[in-house]
């Protein structure tokens, strides 16, 4: 979207925009949101988005709508968080399912068994560790409190060592590296 000439990236992201409008603004009116707070969040959402795949940080590891819901997602309940508005019931928002073409759904397997890999060469401490945190977006708090940690410093410390072996494993494997970039 980011690398070819401003018409087409004005295209791409007008097509982005069309496509996954009614999705996400109809999760947040679903989870207590107005309309004008569902097009106001997915505005955002979108700048986001754009911004993240201009800087890079978007690496293609999942298809650009399920980034961009996910972006919107976590902005709602943010602003959920932020106003206190029913801040009990953030857990229990709807997520509708998604439909995904089959080839989306075989390299995500492919990239989930790849992490997989590494995650178990990690050892169970940090591959647990690293799950909680980073898929299941658990909390250090949340961490703490299943007993494996005595405060949340030592969690967060316990996670940057995993987080930089596992930076080791992958810089040691250049196959494992190309495979989880979705072989550019």
């Amino acid at each position: 979207m980011m690398n070819g000439p401003e018409r087409d990236r004005n295209k791409a992201l007008g097509i982005v925009y069309r496509t996954h409008k009614q999705m996400v603004c109809s999760y947040i009116m679903k989870n207590s949101g107005s309309p004008e707070e569902a097009k106001d969040v997915y505005q955002e959402a979108m700048i986001a988005m754009y911004e993240n795949v201009g800087q890079g940080k978007f690496k293609g590891d999942s298809a650009i709508g399920t980034y961009l819901y996910s972006i919107a997602r976590f902005k709602w309940l943010n602003q959920i968080k932020k106003n206190s508005v029913r801040s009990s019931h953030h857990e229990k928002l709807e997520t509708p399912e998604f439909q995904e073409s089959p080839m989306t759904v075989i390299i995500e397997k492919e990239h989930k068994n790849a992490v997989l890999e590494v995650l178990t060469e990690l050892g169970d401490s940090c591959k647990r560790l690293l799950v909680d945190t980073m898929y299941n977006n658990a909390s250090m708090k949340e961490i703490v409190l299943k007993g494996e940690f005595s405060s949340e410093q030592i969690a967060r410390n316990k996670k940057y060592k995993c987080l930089q072996k596992l930076k080791e494993l992958i810089q040691n494997k250049p196959g494992l590296l190309q495979k989880l970039k979705g072989n550019e």
